[in-house]
C-alpha cells in the first residue's frame, strides 16, 4: 500500500479523495480538481517566484524539478518547481511520476468537459480553462518514461515563455499574451534522483553524476 501521509507543507491544502489538491491545478466550480490541467496563473506564479506547485509556498533550497530523460538532458523543464517535502509526496501520489501508469492518458481532461465550462473565479485572470500550453495533449497515449527529480538552487533557472493568442473566458475577445511555459537550467543540478521506471515502479535512487542524462550543465559540472 502506498504511504500517502500528507506533508506538513500541505496541511492547509484541500484534499480530493484523500489526495492533496495541488496549488497549480485547476479547481472546478463543483469543488473538484482537474489533476491533469494547470491553472495558468498559478503555473506562472510558481515559475516566476519559485513557489512549490503543490503547496504554493516558496520552495526554499533546494528546489526540485520533475522531468523525463529528455528534459533532464536538455536542462529544460515544463513542470514547475516543488519543495523537497512535496516532491517526496508527489513522487508517491502521482501515478505517472510513481511509475504506476504505463501510458499518458489519452482521454479528454475533466476541464474540457461540462464540469470545466465556467471558471470558479472570474476575476483570476487565468483565461478560463482554455489550454495555453504549447505541449497540451502532445503526449496523449504515449508510453510513460523514466522520471527524475532534479535538485537545484532556486536561482539556477531562467523562465521561458512564448506568445499566444488567448480568448477571454467571459467576453470571448482575443488577446496576444506572453505565456510562461517552463524553465531552462542555468547551473548544474545539486543532485539527480531516479524517481521511477516502468520496470521497477518508484525507486527514488540518487544517481552518481556519470549516471545523469547528459546536459550542458552536467558536462561542465563533471568535466
Amino acid at each position: 500500500m502506498v504511504d500517502l501521509a500528507i506533508p506538513a507543507s500541505c496541511a492547509a491544502r484541500p484534499t480530493v479523495g484523500g489526495v492533496v489538491a495541488p496549488y497549480i491545478n485547476l479547481r472546478l466550480a463543483d469543488g473538484g480538481v482537474d489533476f491533469r490541467s494547470p491553472h495558468h496563473k498559478a503555473y506562472e506564479e510558481c515559475w516566476t517566484n519559485c513557489w512549490c506547485q503543490v503547496c504554493g509556498q516558496p520552495t526554499g533550497r533546494p528546489a526540485v524539478l520533475f522531468g523525463g530523460p529528455n528534459q533532464v538532458a536538455a536542462g529544460r523543464f515544463d513542470e514547475p518547481p516543488l519543495c523537497a517535502p512535496c516532491a517526496q509526496y508527489a513522487s508517491k501520489a502521482c501515478p505517472m511520476v510513481a511509475g504506476r501508469q504505463p501510458r499518458y492518458a489519452d482521454r479528454a481532461r475533466i476541464s474540457e468537459g461540462r464540469r470545466g465550462h465556467t471558471c470558479p473565479d472570474p476575476g483570476c485572470g487565468c483565461g478560463g480553462f482554455v489550454p495555453v500550453d504549447p505541449n497540451h495533449g502532445d503526449a496523449a497515449g504515449e508510453p510513460a518514461h523514466n522520471w527524475y527529480a532534479v535538485f537545484i538552487d532556486p536561482r539556477a533557472y531562467q523562465v521561458t515563455a512564448h506568445r499566444a493568442t488567448v480568448r477571454c473566458s467571459d467576453l470571448g475577445c482575443e488577446h496576444e499574451r506572453v505565456i510562461v511555459n517552463g524553465g531552462q537550467l542555468t547551473a548544474a543540478p545539486l543532485k539527480v534522483v531516479l524517481v521511477s521506471t516502468q520496470d521497477e515502479g518508484r525507486v527514488w535512487r540518487p544517481l552518481a553524476p556519470h549516471e545523469w542524462p547528459t546536459t550542458t550543465c552536467t558536462r561542465e559540472a563533471t568535466s
